[in-house]
């Protein structure tokens, strides 16, 4: 099977800028949709449909959750959770234990390519050939991409990831879905139920009364439809 993967972080400034840390502002999450390749076209159509119902112009994103669009924001998670065969991973890593200075050479764009690694080593497999793209970022070393697809393919013993490239997500419809998954993950783990943005509030408990528990990390093994793995540094190691 072919399958598309479209990937996106939230917060990742934290794992750079130390003196921005603080209890509610310390995990950073890097994540990823699982759509196959032929679903691709019927997902894009859902979303531009919920677009036109709801009034949405432009890219739809975490940062513009809001209240008065809150309808639009939710029938984007039932449109998820509705979708069988489409799934979302995400990586948490606690910016507190990251340690570039040691582990990377002071390489902080190492450091995040590693846990870009972690969330594709730990989720492809060799039965599926993929697409993957991520949420374009610029870098200092021009070949990190190539690199990322070379090891994790490597790690797969094989050519699996046929494309690895980056796009821009005003592009990508089910890159924005994606992000606004994934901000449902950061919001909890920096907040808990403490933030103070109701819509935002809201959105995670339309995902939690899906999945029936709290946003939280699951083991390994458990092949979810909504997976989150907090990465353990063991004290600032990478």
């Amino acid at each position: 099977m072919l399958v598309d993967i479209y990937c996106d972080e939230s917060r990742q400034d934290l794992l750079v800028k130390r003196d921005s840390l603080s209890p509610q502002n310390r995990y950073a999450c890097i994540g990823g949709i699982w759509v196959p390749f032929s679903k691709r076209e019927e997902i894009k159509d859902a979303v531009k449909k919920l677009k036109k119902e709801h009034d949405i112009h432009g890219e739809f994103k975490w940062g513009n959750v809001s209240k008065n669009k809150i309808s639009f924001y939710k029938a984007l998670i039932d449109l998820f959770f509705e979708q069988k065969e489409v799934m979302f991973r995400c990586v948490v890593i606690d910016a507190f234990e990251v340690d570039n200075d040691r582990y990377n050479d002071s390489d902080q764009e190492l450091g995040y390519y590693k846990f870009y690694y972690q969330l594709l080593h730990n989720w492809l497999d060799s039965k599926n050939d993929y697409y993957v793209f991520t949420d374009f970022k610029t870098n200092k070393e021009r070949d990190r991409l190539h690199e990322l697809q070379r090891i994790t393919n490597r790690s797969l013993y094989g050519s699996r990831i046929k494309i690895l490239q980056a796009i821009d997500s005003k592009e990508s419809l089910i890159l924005q879905l994606q992000n606004i998954l994934m901000g449902t993950v950061a919001y909890k783990f920096n907040y808990g139920d403490a933030g103070k943005s109701e819509a935002k509030k809201e959105l995670v408990k339309e995902v939690e009364n899906y999945l029936g528990r709290s946003i939280e990390p699951v083991y390994r093994n458990e092949q979810k439809k909504f997976d989150i793995f907090k990465i353990s540094l063991r004290g600032g190691r990478q």
